[in-house]
């Protein structure tokens, strides 16, 4: 398992693990993903990224923006799927409920978002492709709150950094409108791939670790 305290950082193991390990299983625990009241960045790897321009010319910063409107933008790929017959607002009812202590606290056991929907996305032609995210579940323990978000796959190199970004944003939305603290955010990864090839991923390695040396 990764373990580290900010987003970037955890970005950057998961990167290295990628390039290097087992494309299997990578588990992500960023456990100070909001601090102080704003997602838990290092402005300099941060900057790295978002000034990366990847082989079809896109930046990191385009990434991490179309990672942000995906979760957030009411057309995005994740939010009309948040949003699924009341899913977002039963996880944030029943979590108020649950701190208020209106609601019966086994109901801790089944406030998850499906994303995955078999109906149209069980099928075995190419498109349209299935949710790369398939579930986003809450965990609340007394005043704390923990996330566990769940991708069937993930392209590391471009998408996941935006993804921890757009999920410890949302993990402070709700944590807001619930009174619980965020406390761990866990990325699962069932399968960690590269959209690009070594090389470029390497590049990127470089130029990051460049800025954390020399900010």
């Amino acid at each position: 398992m990764i373990s580290c305290s900010s987003l970037t950082e955890a970005y950057v193991e998961m990167l290295k693990s990628t390039l290097e390990g087992d494309p299997f299983m990578q588990v992500t625990k960023v456990y100070d993903p909001v601090s102080n009241g704003e997602v838990n960045i290092d402005e300099n790897i941060h900057a790295a990224f978002e000034a990366f321009e990847f082989p079809d010319g896109r930046s990191g910063a385009w990434w991490i923006k179309d990672r942000i409107e995906a979760l957030f933008d009411p057309d995005g790929e994740y939010q009309s799927k948040m949003n699924r017959e009341g899913q977002l607002e039963y996880v944030i009812s029943t979590l108020k409920g649950i701190r208020s202590k209106t609601v019966a606290t086994w109901n801790a056991n089944r406030v998850l978002i499906n994303l995955f929907n078999p109906n149209k996305d069980l099928h075995t032609s190419r498109a349209p492709t299935p949710p790369c995210l398939i579930s986003i579940s809450f965990y609340p323990v007394r005043q704390d709150l923990s996330m566990i978000a769940t991708f069937r796959a993930q392209y590391t190199d471009t998408k996941g950094y935006g993804n921890l970004i757009s999920l410890a944003m949302l993990f402070k939305e709700i944590s807001e409108k619930t009174g619980y603290t965020p406390l761990t955010l866990y990325s699962v990864a069932q399968k960690a791939i590269l959209k690009w090839p070594k090389k470029t991923v390497k590049a990127l390695c470089s130029e990051i670790d460049a800025r954390a040396r020399n900010p």
